[in-house]
C-alpha cells in the first residue's frame, strides 16, 4: 500500500491546521467536538486516511472491532504520533466492546488487547457496540445453520461491570453505550456503578431523538451523534427509495446561504445542538471539508427549520436475525430487515 510521507511537524503544512472545540464530559475528560468514525473504511486505504484526518487536525477516532479495520488504524495511530512526537492526551481515542465480548472475561480481554495494539496505557472511551451479545469464541459474526446469528444469554449489565472495573482501574477514562434504546440507557445509569459518559446514537434531521437528547441532558450524557447524513454512499441498512438527506431541499437553501456544503451544515446543526459529531468519508478533499464547520454558526430560525424535517426514520437497523434477540433495542420492522 502507498504510504504519504508525513509532514514533520515542524514543517508548514499545506493548510492551516483546525483542533476542534472541546465539551468537558461527566468523567471529567474532555472529548473533541467532531470525531473521525471508520465504519465501512476499506482496511486498504484505513492506515492512509486516519493519517490524513490526523494531519488536518482531527484529535477525535473512533473505531470498533466490528469494523474489521482496527488493525490497520491501530498501527497507523500508532506510528503517527511517534513520528509527530505527540503525547498520548493530545489525541482522543474511542473504540467498543463488540457482541462475542459481553462476558466480563472477553470484554476485559478486548480492552486489554486495544491498550497493547495502540501501545497505550488507557483508552479515553469505550462504549458497548449493541446491547444484545452473540456467542463467544466462534469467529466474529457466529452463525446458526439457518445463516441466523447465533445468540448468547448473557446480559449487557455484565459487560457494563467489566467497563466498571476498567475505568476505575484507569485503563479506560471514560465509559459508555451506543445503539442502547432509553430503557436500557436508563438500566446503566440507575443501577450501575459509574454512570455512563456518552450515548452514541443515530441523530439527523430525519431522525432527530428528541426525547433521546432531553434525556441525556438532564443526566449529563453526551450524545456523540453518528450517521448524521444517513449514511447516502451505501446500501448497508439503506434502500435505494429511502429519503436522503443531501437531496433535501431546505438543507441545500441553508448550505447556500452560508456558502457550505449540505454534510458541513449537518455538522454545524448537530454541534449547535450541543452534541459531538462522528463523520466520515472516503475522499480526503471531504475529510478536510467536513472539519472546516468552526467559523460559521446556524441561525436559530435555522435550526428550527432543520428540527421541522423529523419523519422519525431509522437507517440504522442491526443484521437479519437480531430482532429476536431478548436485548434488541428497538420494535421491529419487516420492511427493515
Amino acid at each position: 500500500m502507498h504510504r504519504p510521507k508525513l509532514r514533520t511537524r515542524s514543517s508548514k503544512p499545506e493548510e492551516p491546521m483546525r483542533i476542534a472545540e472541546k465539551v468537558l464530559l461527566s468523567s471529567g475528560y474532555e472529548m473533541p467536538v467532531i470525531g473521525y468514525g471508520t465504519w465501512q473504511i476499506p482496511k486498504s486505504t484505513a492506515a492512509e486516511q486516519v493519517r490524513e484526518a490526523l494531519e488536518f487536525g482531527y484529535r477525535h477516532i473512533d473505531m470498533a472491532h466490528g469494523f474489521n479495520n482496527t488493525t490497520e488504524i491501530f498501527e497507523s495511530i500508532r506510528d503517527w504520533m511517534k513520528v509527530r512526537k505527540f503525547q498520548r492526551d493530545e489525541i482522543f481515542l474511542s473504540a467498543k466492546i463488540w457482541n462475542t465480548h459481553h462476558s466480563r472475561a472477553k470484554a476485559t480481554e478486548q480492552i486489554d488487547e486495544m491498550l497493547q495494539m495502540l501501545d497505550t496505557p488507557y483508552m479515553d472511551l469505550i462504549v458497548i457496540h449493541w446491547p444484545y451479545g452473540w456467542a463467544e469464541d466462534d469467529g466474529m459474526f457466529p452463525r446458526g445453520n439457518d445463516g441466523k446469528p447465533i445468540f448468547s444469554n448473557i446480559d449487557y449489565m455484565e459487560t457494563w461491570e467489566a467497563l466498571e472495573e476498567a475505568h476505575q482501574a484507569g485503563k479506560v477514562r471514560s465509559i459508555g453505550v451506543a445503539n442502547f434504546n432509553l430503557s436500557q440507557l436508563d438500566r446503566i445509569y440507575t443501577k450501575g456503578t459509574v454512570k455512563p459518559s456518552v450515548l452514541q446514537a443515530e441523530i439527523n434531521p430525519y431522525f432527530t431523538q428528541k426525547d433521546v437528547i432531553d434525556y441525556c441532558t438532564a443526566r449529563n450524557i453526551m450524545i456523540t451523534a453518528m450517521m448524521i447524513t444517513g449514511n447516502p454512499g451505501s446500501t448497508f441498512y439503506r434502500k435505494y427509495e429511502d429519503p436522503n438527506l443531501l437531496f433535501d431541499e431546505t438543507l441545500i437553501s441553508i448550505a447556500k446561504n452560508h456558502g457550505k456544503t449540505v454534510t458541513q451544515v449537518l455538522i454545524r446543526w448537530i454541534l449547535d445542538l450541543g452534541l459531538v459529531a462522528l463523520i466520515k468519508s472516503n475522499e480526503n478533499k471531504r475529510i478536510r471539508q467536513n472539519f472546516n464547520v468552526f467559523k460559521f454558526k446556524l441561525t436559530p430560525d435555522q435550526i428550527e427549520r432543520i428540527d421541522s424535517l423529523n419523519k422519525n426514520f431509522r437507517i440504522l437497523w442491526p443484521i437479519l436475525g437480531n430482532y429476536n434477540h431478548p436485548h434488541f433495542p428497538w420494535p421491529f420492522k419487516a420492511d427493515r430487515n
